[in-house]
Order: C-alpha cells, then sequence, then structure tokens
C-alpha cells in the first residue's frame, strides 16, 4: 500500500531518534543477509525495495532536526 506524495510529520525525542536509527541499521544489516540467502526473484526484489526505503528513512533521520 504506497501513498506517493503523502507527508507524514511526527516529533520524537533525542532518544527516540536514537533508537529508531539503531532499530534501522539493525534491520538493515540483517535484510543483507536475507537478500544474499534468497533464491526468489520476486522476494529478493522486494526486500531490496524495502532496504532502500529504510535507507531513505535513515537518512531523513540523521538530517532532520530533533525535538528535545
Amino acid at each position: 500500500m504506497q501513498q506517493e506524495g503523502v507527508m507524514q510529520h511526527i516529533e520524537l525525542s533525542a532518544d527516540e531518534v536514537e533508537t529508531l536509527r539503531e532499530l534501522i541499521e539493525r534491520r538493515l544489516t540483517e535484510m543483507e543477509v536475507e537478500i544474499e540467502r534468497t533464491d526468489t526473484h520476486d522476494f529478493k526484489e522486494n526486500l531490496k525495495h524495502k532496504r532502500r526505503m529504510l535507507r531513505q528513512v535513515s537518512t531523513k533521520l540523521a538530517v532532520t532536526p530533533v525535538h528535545a
């Protein structure tokens, strides 16, 4: 369910941002292994798409001002 052009705004504390970053990085690491071990083309492409999305979120978190 992808909605192009829909922007969501949430305010996060510094601790929440750091926790979210850690979770994303952990999941990205897990996904690398999962992508490498997956034989099914469609599933692998879906994982790669999700990996791209997580990387985008991680990048946005890195440049977004944190509300303490």
